[in-house]
């Protein structure tokens, strides 16, 4: 019975013996026949045993060849020249990385020592250079370019080399730089329909080749279809054509309302155009393509009801026309009993704005103000709140009160209508945060039904104060009766061309329904 014990024993021990040479701290090794495997991760650290807890003998590069003689779990056992030791199963692939070629799509692309921004730079490439991509993780690829190899950002990388494409500048003066950045050297200035080369794209700037000349303009102003001249009819009473796009500049011609030019070039804010035998710049918002129809037959002035009010509003466009002063007091005696003063648009002020709340109001018109928008995200907008805040806030500051403040919005600035929806929601947001409550939205018909979502903003509203609706729709060329609108109007800006005693020129005149916290 005794030996029967021992031989059990011994047996037993042989094998856990046996079981033991198979085992390691974390796992179960596998049996199986030895096989070469590639490193497919950037920097893959060898162990002693199959832990991060063990010491690092040594760290493999992406690519390397290795011959893996056991698995362990998550962990195989490797040989790499004299070293053996443990690394991770996932950064190994049995097949060869096949390299492949791409072409770069950033304005510069860095090379670097090790896939890490922390990693010193071998060389700087340039938007459409060529590498071979030798292996790619998950963020970074390890390329080589001319005998220079290391690692580049995946997401500047591009299988397909960019097809050049010809394109039109929208711009008045686009400046070519010598790097993707505003800080850099202008190489040359190119004008309004301009035909160029665009040989690369990125997120903000274009390569492009012009005459020879190669170098980066902004995304923003170029076309890909030729601009198509067209006619449009002048709304002002005096429009100054200008040298170039500024009010800065000196005036070649003024012309009148219903004067038919040819508009060869349109930008955000001015348009190019031709009238008879001179050529220069306009304010954008005073053409027209419909012809105006003969204002002698139509009827001038707005229907009224009981309790509305007639005002202007005005920007520095009024100052610049009357030499700097505008005669609020004129204003006032003319039957207007409300201003409604340009404050800011994007992330700018108007100069005039802080001094004429305050001359309007000791003339006894009451104050509002409205804000161009311009932003593309919910950052920028909320920066411009801040902007238009920061307005309203020197005026008080100056003894003016303010009453309702609009913001203008008028162009898409390049998103959907979702997207510029929120953007004015996130608008509308920050104004309240800042603690402005007085609040309105300032478009035109066809802008109000077709690029935001003018129910929805609505909706998000509180009751009280009143959130007011002010639209553009000018009497006796777009409508003759009341506004036209498929919703309620609070202030109807009926015409854009018209006058008063005290401002020199043109200038929109408004009617306002609404009074409960109006006026």
């Amino acid at each position: 019975m005794k030996l029967h014990v021992r031989q059990f024993i011994t047996g037993f021990v042989v094998l856990a013996l046996i079981a033991l040479s198979l085992n390691v701290t974390t796992g179960t090794a596998h049996a199986s026949s030895s096989y070469s495997s590639y490193v497919t991760s950037y920097t893959l650290k060898v162990r002693s045993k199959a832990s991060t807890h063990y010491r690092l003998l040594r760290t493999l590069n992406m690519g390397n060849k290795v011959t893996v003689t056991s698995r362990y779990g998550k962990y195989s056992r490797i040989k790499y020249g004299s070293t053996t030791g443990y690394v991770q199963t996932q950064h190994l692939s049995r097949s060869k990385y096949k390299s492949f070629s791409a072409y770069v799509t950033s304005y510069t692309l860095k090379v670097r020592t090790r896939a890490s921004v922390h990693y010193t730079t071998k060389r700087v490439l340039g938007m459409g250079n060529k590498v071979t991509v030798l292996g790619k993780g998950h963020k970074y690829a390890l390329v080589s370019y001319g005998g220079t190899t290391g690692y580049v950002q995946n997401i500047h990388l591009n299988p397909q080399p960019f097809q050049s494409m010809d394109a039109y500048v929208t711009s008045y003066t686009l400046k070519v730089r010598s790097q993707a950045s505003t800080h850099y050297s202008v190489k040359r200035t190119l004008n309004m329909g301009d035909k160029v080369s665009v040989i690369g794209k990125g997120n903000k700037y274009a390569l492009v080749n012009y005459g020879g000349t190669i170098g980066y303009v902004q995304n923003i102003h170029l076309n890909s279809q030729p601009f198509q001249a067209y006619t449009a009819y002048v709304t002002s009473n005096t429009l100054r054509i200008r040298d170039h796009a500024s009010v800065d500049y000196s005036t070649k011609l003024v012309m009148s309302m219903g004067n038919r030019v040819t508009v060869t070039g349109k930008g955000n804010k001015y348009a190019q155009v031709k009238f008879g035998n001179v050529t220069g710049y306009v304010q954008a918002q005073y053409l027209n393509i419909t012809q105006p129809a003969s204002y002698g037959s139509q009827p001038t002035d707005p229907p009224q009801t009981s309790g509305s009010q007639f005002g202007l509003d005005i920007s520095h466009y009024q100052n610049d026309a009357g030499d700097g002063q505008i005669n609020f007091g004129a204003i006032k005696q003319d039957g207007n009993s409300f201003i409604i003063a340009k404050a800011s648009e994007g992330g700018s002020t108007d100069g005039t704005f802080v001094g004429n709340a305050v001359a309007a109001n000791k003339a006894g018109l009451s104050v509002d103000a409205y804000h161009f928008f311009r932003a593309s995200n919910v950052s920028g907008a909320q920066n411009e709140a801040n902007v238009f805040s920061n307005q309203i806030r020197a005026a008080n500051a100056q003894g003016a009160q303010v009453h309702y403040l609009f913001i203008d919005v008028e162009t898409t600035n390049g998103v959907d209508k979702d997207t510029l929806t929120n953007n004015v929601l996130a608008f509308i947001k920050q104004m309240r945060t800042n603690g402005f409550n007085q609040l309105g939205i300032y478009s035109n018909l066809y802008f109000f039904n077709n690029n935001i979502n003018l129910p929805a903003i609505s909706r998000a509203q509180p009751a009280q104060p009143k959130f007011l609706i002010w639209l553009s729709r000018y009497r006796g060329q777009e409508t003759n009766q009341g506004p036209g609108a498929n919703f309620n109007v609070d202030i109807w800006q009926y015409t854009s061309s018209g006058t008063s005693s005290g401002v020199v020129g043109a200038v929109d005149k408004n009617i306002w329904y609404y009074t409960v916290n109006g006026l």
